[in-house]
Order: C-alpha cells, then structure tokens, then sequence
C-alpha cells in the first residue's frame, strides 16, 4: 500500500485542497466567507465542512474504516440537507476527492500500483452512495417534521371552528355504537 502511505503523508494538501473544491459548491460570497473566517463559532459551517473532510479522508485511506463512513458523514450532509442543494449536489462532494488524488497519483505513477488507486477510488464512491443514504433520511425527517407541523395548524384551526369534537378515552367512539 504505498499509495495509501504517500496519501497519508500529503493528508494535509490534499483535505486542503478537497475543502476549496467543496467550499466552490456554494454561491461565491458564501464561499469566500466560509474559506476567510476560521472561528468555529462564527462559522459553523465551513468548520463542521473542514473537519468532517479530515475524518472522511482519514477513513477513506483505511480499508478497515469504511463501516464509520455513515457517521462520519452525516454532520455534513446535514448541513447540506437543510440547504437548497439537490440530491447530487448534496452529495457530489464527495467525488471532488478523485480529481485530487489522481493529480497527485500521476505524479508519483512510476512508483504507485494502478490497482491501488483503483481501490481508493472505489471507496470514494462507496463513500458517495454512503452520504446519499445518509441525505435520503434526513430530508425524509425534514420532510416528515413539515407534514406534522402542517397537520397541526390544520387541526388547531378546526378546532377553533368547532369542527372537532374531542371523545373522552372511556367513552366508545358514538360512530361505532
């Protein structure tokens, strides 16, 4: 695993530069804000982005690390589920790391084996399905608590028609009798 091994010493070049690619995914002041700021509190997204892409990367390199993808990704495609991304935007991130890693793959390619990168890629796209996943059930949530929320204006305004009559719990239903 010498790809792993070189991947593993230039970790730091390479979430660098997979954070300016994802940061590129939002609209230009937006990105420019959440590259400039580095107070975690004043900027929670482009904190919660950098450190989530450190630990995705870091189970990316380690065959063994892949049954942690969904909790290790779920903090950022949160963020992303909440947004005005679309399914493939929210998750698209995620493939940014290819270009990435076959730049610095070339440039090492007399050393490195082709089955390797070919390996690492897969579990980028492993990873890629693992975040689409995670976004599918977030927005179910989302969605689930907007239905609930309208269904409770429904109910509270006919309630304050009288169009609801509540039935005690001890008293069977008079529809049923």
């Amino acid at each position: 695993m010498e790809f792993a091994a070189l991947l593993e010493k230039k970790k730091d070049a390479v979430v660098n530069a997979w954070f300016e690619e994802v940061i590129q995914t939002y609209a230009p002041d937006t990105a420019v804000f959440y590259q400039n700021q580095q107070d975690a509190f004043a900027n929670p997204v482009g904190s919660t982005t950098k450190q989530s892409l450190t630990k995705l990367f870091k189970a990316v390199l380690d065959p063994k690390g892949e049954a942690a993808l969904a909790d290790l990704i779920d903090p950022l495609i949160r963020i992303r589920a909440v947004q005005d991304f679309t399914p493939s935007q929210a998750t698209g991130f995620v493939f940014l790391l290819k270009p990435i890693i076959r730049k610095l793959f070339k440039k090492n390619k007399n050393k490195l084996n082709l089955d390797e990168l070919l390996e690492m890629e897969s579990r980028i796209d492993r990873l890629a399905l693992t975040g689409f996943n995670v976004f599918m059930a977030c927005r179910e949530q989302i969605y689930s608590m907007k239905t609930n929320v309208e269904r409770n204006k429904i109910y509270k305004a006919f309630a304050r028609a009288g169009l609801i009559k509540e039935v005690p719990a001890d008293e069977p239903d008079p529809k049923f009798v």
